[in-house]
């Protein structure tokens, strides 16, 4: 028997190569996941100390806003304090405008009185003194209180000081003569004053009684008004 294996039966078989053990297989594999990548950590930077003008600046900012925090507060102090020291002041203001207030009410009528008082002690020493400079004054006293007497009226006295009864007696004597009337010195009567007398009918014109009458008119108490300086 031939060893040789004739080329129609050659046919039906598949040509060998060598490529097939390189073949890969029908099935297609998922690749492998890649591994992550390693982190690189890198190192931290050198500590550096703050410089001295970084120090400065970091102290100005401090004290800048320890100023700032502190002046608020002083401010906000200030102000309160302030606001009770003007409520203070007010209340104490409108108390003594009270006070003022009621004070004025009683200080018209004591004004009053002490200007009219002044006016009363002005008057009396001008009266006095214009007495004193001038006698004559008494005279127009006189002939009023002499008219005052009833029309029929009997012998007239009158009653003068004895400062006045020499000046009287000059200007009014003759008259006085011829009507029986006569003149009678009396240190008691305060110069610038008489007493006239005509039967039962009597005027007293005595500086006394005419302040009196003038203080009465005003509503006054005749008091040391009266006394002769």
């Amino acid at each position: 028997m031939s060893g040789i294996i004739p080329k129609e039966q050659l046919a039906s078989y598949q040509r060998w190569q060598i490529g097939s053990f390189d073949q890969k297989p029908s099935v297609t594999q998922a690749a492998p996941a890649a591994a992550p990548a390693p982190v690189i950590e890198t190192p931290a930077e050198l500590f550096q100390p703050p410089s001295p003008d970084d120090i400065a600046l970091i102290h100005e900012e401090a004290k800048a806003e320890g100023y700032a925090a502190g002046f608020e507060e002083g401010r906000q102090a200030g102000e309160q304090a302030g606001q009770e020291a003007v409520r203070e002041e007010s209340t104490q203001i409108r108390t003594l405008i009270g006070n003022i207030e009621s004070a004025l009410g009683s200080l018209d009528q004591t004004l009053a009185d002490s200007v009219l008082a002044l006016a009363l002690e002005v008057a009396a020493q001008l009266t006095h003194g214009a007495i004193k400079a001038n006698p004559e004054v008494l005279l127009p006293v006189i002939r009023e209180a002499i008219n005052t007497l009833p029309l029929h009226h009997a012998q007239i006295t009158l009653r003068l000081n004895p400062v006045d009864a020499s000046n009287i007696r000059k200007h009014l004597g003759e008259q006085l003569t011829q009507g029986g009337s006569q003149i009678i010195e009396d240190p008691d009567i305060s110069p610038g004053g008489c007493q006239i007398k005509a039967g039962t009918s009597e005027v007293d014109a005595s500086i006394e009684t005419r302040w009196r009458r003038v203080l009465e008119a005003i509503g006054t108490q005749p008091t040391e008004w009266l006394k002769q300086p």
